[in-house]
């Protein structure tokens, strides 16, 4: 562990990227505890404050740049001229456009490539327009230069060392930790918290059948592919709970499909739901469906797991390297066959996966502060 204080570089709070805000402030929490002074810093609403509202996208999302490539990079270097010995943690690689301005004792976290591979034309399902595929390449050349590159996963590992040219001694390994300490409640007390929860639980009573699916709207979350495989489950197969979707709402197309599928009484949507009623949805539910197309590490696998929930995800990296032994996989790009896995699973298996909380003990946040800590004291002393 460096005796340098530690610097870490976080997002923009404007563009409200949760994820991100909640992994700052949970290393803000820990590293200090581990005895290393530790600063979080990001760039600051200026220009972007000239808006009413601000929203990514139009003029707010402009001037939002120049707050934080015009005026924050400056910042940067004052900080390093100001700090000569500290490390800096640049916490998402989408940042990686500030390692010009970062002095060699800088180690950058890297969650997935999504974009930039959409940008790359990977991904048809995924359009990126004209300025979007120039700022993605502007991240893609940066991330050659970082000295030192944690990704998440080895499936996010492999695919910067595909796209760059860093060499692999210079790309590891770090694996996320929850952000909460899930575990099974017994189901009299997770129905209790639920009915505690006000609206967030209001469209479920206790006894309540239903299936789990959570993360946000993005494409590679594969909802349509979600919506027909329920509607599979339900059809083919006989299953008469609900979909229970925390996260975004659906979206117009989804809605529309879901009302195809007839599917509109059998759905519930949950938004802003807080850990503790997450974890009561997690210990009584039939199960977690996670079809992805993609993902950087798949947290709700683990947070699923933790519980003691069964999980029916992709046969896709880094799904089958996160949830190890403790899931069933299914091809996302076949619903019907992935419901008859599921169906044939919930008949056969019993409602709690033994399996689970000891695979989720690889993601703690205690190993994920260790690994940081051999990078950072790898880059304090490097010549």
């Amino acid at each position: 562990m460096p005796a340098h204080p530690l610097i870490l570089v976080g997002n923009f709070v404007p563009d409200a990227q949760q994820s991100m805000l909640r992994y700052a402030q949970l290393l803000l929490r820990e590293l200090p505890s581990r005895g290393l002074p530790t600063t979080l810093i990001a760039p600051q609403p200026h220009f972007a404050r000239l808006c009413r509202t601000y929203r990514y996208s139009g003029w707010p999302k402009l001037l939002g740049y120049l707050d934080k490539f015009v005026l924050f990079p400056r910042t940067l270097r004052r900080l390093a001229r100001r700090e000569p010995g500290a490390v800096f943690h640049l916490l998402d690689h989408a940042n990686a456009v500030y390692l010009p301005h970062l002095p060699a004792r800088t180690v950058m976290s890297c969650h997935d490539l999504l974009q930039v591979r959409a940008a790359l034309g990977e991904f048809p399902l995924q359009r990126v327009g004209r300025g979007g595929r120039r700022y993605q390449q502007w991240i893609l050349r940066s991330l050659a230069l970082a000295p030192l590159t944690a990704c998440i996963s080895w499936k996010t590992r492999r695919d910067l060392l595909r796209l760059t040219p860093l060499s692999p001694a210079r790309v590891t390994v770090v694996p996320l930790g929850l952000n909460h300490d899930y575990r099974r409640l017994d189901p009299g007390v997770a129905w209790s918290r639920l009915a505690g929860q006000g609206d967030p639980a209001a469209p479920l009573a206790p006894g309540d059948a239903f299936l789990l699916n959570v993360g946000g709207g993005q494409w590679y979350k594969n909802r349509p592919g979600l919506l027909q495989l329920f509607h599979s489950l339900r059809s083919q197969h006989g299953y008469t709970g609900r979909l229970v979707v925390v996260g975004k709402p659906l979206s117009v197309g989804e809605s529309a499909l879901a009302s195809e599928l007839g599917l509109g009484a059998h759905l519930v949507s949950l938004q802003n739901v807080p850990n503790p009623a997450l974890e009561a949805l997690y210990s009584v539910a039939d199960g977690l469906l996670f079809p992805s197309w993609e993902e950087g590490l798949g947290w709700p696998l683990l947070e699923a797991q933790a519980c003691g929930c069964r999980v029916f995800t992709s046969n896709r990296p880094p799904m089958t390297e996160v949830a190890g032994e403790a899931a069933v996989y299914f091809d996302p790009a076949d619903p019907a066959g992935a419901a008859a896995l599921v169906a044939a699973s919930l008949r056969t298996s019993p409602p709690f996966d033994p399996a689970g909380p000891p695979n989720v003990q690889r993601f703690t946040v205690a190993a994920m502060i260790d690994g940081y800590l051999e990078l950072y004291g790898r880059v304090a002393t490097a010549p």
